[in-house]
């Protein structure tokens, strides 16, 4: 997962030097995808202690949603109130794309393992 979040912040920096504002509104789009995803990830299997604590990891897990979901809100909030040149489609494709492409790359992952 982190090398496909490194592709896509290297990526962002290659359409920043060509268009800044387009860059930008790439790079702000990915940042808000990626960065309640790690918190995320690091909550919820931070503390997991294998079957007997199965509770304790769902109940884990449903706040580390619960934290991605208010940290997702509060970023779009603060890009739309802080940023004053966003190209929004370009944030938008970029944040659904990042957030769509972390979804297969997790799901992939897990097939793997349990295949």
């Amino acid at each position: 997962m982190l090398l496909f979040w490194l592709l896509l912040f290297i990526a962002a920096g290659g359409i920043w030097l060509f268009e800044i504002r387009l860059g930008l509104s790439v790079l702000w789009g990915i940042a808000v995808s990626a960065l309640p995803g790690a918190c995320f990830a690091w909550y919820s299997f931070r503390r997991l202690g294998g079957a007997r604590q199965s509770g304790a990891a769902v109940q884990a897990i449903y706040r580390a949603e619960t934290i991605k979901f208010l940290l997702t809100a509060a970023l779009f909030a603060a890009v739309f109130m802080q940023v004053k040149e966003i190209h929004l489609a370009a944030f938008f494709i970029a944040f659904a794309g990042a957030h769509l492409g972390a979804s297969l790359v997790t799901a992939r992952t897990l097939a793997r393992h349990q295949g």
